[in-house]
């Protein structure tokens, strides 16, 4: 499988959020994930953030505005002042409109809500590309036994046939589901 995926990804999330701080004038943006009720800082778009951007409780915040905060749920934070702090779920569904009609929602906003959608986009088509990749690399593997096998034999008896038969119907089937997965 692919040794540096998750250091790919990681790079990806960091361009989504540098060219999100680029677009809110340079303040750190910081990728959280909630693991049972806490708040990890996952990605910055700074190599280093001030720690206090970093100790912002995620959690606390969104469950005091009134949010619901699931397990396993990721969330783009960024501070415009000392008191002031806009957080944007990163998510694949466009958020509903606003219900008068009238956009509320504050520019800074916006363009979170924006990263979270980039965001969102990309951790679905990562999930798409690394269990198309797994289908694969089985479909490969089974396919090296099935080489090893033959190499291995002494003739092809109607037994081994049957057997690399049965294989290859497999290495079939795991690639379909690859392909069905992409």
């Amino acid at each position: 499988m692919r040794d540096s995926a998750p250091h790919r990804l990681t790079e990806r999330r960091q361009a989504i959020l540098r060219q999100t701080s680029a677009a809110l004038r340079g303040q750190p943006v910081i990728l959280w994930r909630v693991v049972k009720g806490i708040a990890l800082a996952e990605v910055a778009s700074p190599a280093n953030p001030p720690r206090d951007v970093i100790e912002f409780d995620v959690v606390a915040a969104l469950r005091a505005w009134g949010g619901a905060v699931g397990d396993r749920s990721l969330w783009v934070v960024c501070r415009r002042e000392p008191s002031r702090w806009h957080v944007a779920r990163v998510r694949s569904d466009v958020p509903a409109p606003p219900p008068d009609g009238v956009e509320r929602r504050s520019p800074e906003r916006l363009v979170l809500e924006l990263a979270g959608l980039s965001l969102g986009a990309l951790e679905q088509i990562w999930a798409v590309a690394d269990q198309a990749t797994v289908y694969l690399c089985g479909a490969l593997a089974l396919l090296e036994a099935c080489l090893e096998r033959v190499r291995a034999a002494h003739g092809l008896t109607t037994t081994t046939r049957a057997h690399l038969l049965a294989d290859l119907a497999f290495v079939a089937d795991a690639i379909q589901g690859g392909l069905d997965a992409a």
